[in-house]
């Protein structure tokens, strides 16, 4: 399972398939050509509206996106909240996981050298 979906299940508790499904599917627009007809035609309207609900616009600026994700947060399903939930969460323990030399959001950082952040 994927490890949003795992947090949601051994941690959460969380049984809803249709979430879970949604959870395992979370980036799947983003990161490659799958479209949103697509999930719904396999996975039916209910993940497709989460997954949307998940998806972040990439034709907007990251600082737009960002923006974006407080102002949705209000408004999105509990089940979409829970997704974004454990997923920033797995994102926060995988920024512990990294080393130095993995980088953070793609950037190699040199600890030895504070200065380079800057």
């Amino acid at each position: 399972m994927g490890s949003v979906a795992y947090i949601l299940t051994d941690e959460a508790g969380v049984t809803d398939i249709e979430v879970l499904q949604a959870a395992l599917l979370h980036d799947t627009v983003e990161d490659t050509d799958t479209t949103f007809t697509e999930i719904e035609e396999i996975f039916g309207s209910k993940v497709r509206k989460l997954v949307e609900e998940v998806t972040d616009d990439k034709t907007k600026t990251k600082e737009e996106r960002k923006s974006l994700q407080v102002v949705h947060a209000k408004t999105s399903s509990p089940g979409a909240k829970l997704i974004k939930l454990a997923d920033k969460l797995y994102n926060l323990r995988d920024l512990e996981r990294a080393t130095p030399e993995d980088g953070i959001g793609g950037d190699k950082i040199n600890c030895l050298n504070p200065s380079r952040l800057y």
